[in-house]
């Protein structure tokens, strides 16, 4: 039953262009060995620099995202956990996370992408250039860059970024799942 299930999985993964996936814990040296992962295959796929650079950092900021935001901080014991999938449709990449958010973080990660997704492009690079001369962050105490991370992925990202959050099964009263795509 359970090769059966991977070889759907499997088959699906390919039939939709994802170049790879991971779900599991979170930590510096898993991102570390995923990096490397990818960037193998990105160098084998696609010959073009300037979007293999972009697919790449994209999904640095946002795998380091979920490991940073994930309830508990990274100066906590408690374990992280994330996914992360980098696909490629026609000639398009997307990169999709997925980790936990707790609850009462909602409405801010609402107020930092709501705006972004109205912007057009010029605005959301003036946004960012005006975000990277901002050192006043201490208003947000969560938050180091303020929001310079979803501005970074939407100015990389030739769509709009996409995001949702779902209630956590298992954890409706606690936490939330956060999804964040952008396409590169």
């Amino acid at each position: 039953m359970l090769i059966d299930l991977f070889t759907v999985f499997r088959e699906e993964a390919d039939a939709n262009g994802i170049v790879f996936y991971y779900s599991g814990i979170l930590s510096q040296n898993v991102i570390i060995t995923m990096s490397d992962s990818l960037k193998q295959k990105l160098q084998i796929q696609d010959d073009k620099g300037a979007r293999s650079r972009k697919v790449f950092s994209t999904f640095i900021e946002m795998i380091q995202n979920a490991l940073h935001y994930s309830p508990g901080g990274l100066d906590s014991d408690e374990t992280k956990e994330g996914s992360i999938i980098v696909g490629k449709k026609e000639d398009k990449y997307f990169v999709i996370c997925a980790n936990f958010i707790q609850k009462q973080h909602e409405p801010r990660i609402r107020e930092k992408i709501d705006p972004i997704l109205e912007m057009s492009a010029d605005e959301i690079r003036q946004a960012y250039r005006t975000q990277l001369r901002n050192d006043q962050h201490s208003a947000d105490t969560i938050s180091k860059g303020a929001g310079l991370g979803f501005l970074t992925l939407a100015r990389d990202s030739i769509e709009p970024i996409q995001y949702a959050i779902r209630d956590a099964i298992g954890y409706e009263n606690e936490l939330s799942c956060f999804y964040l795509k952008a396409t590169i």
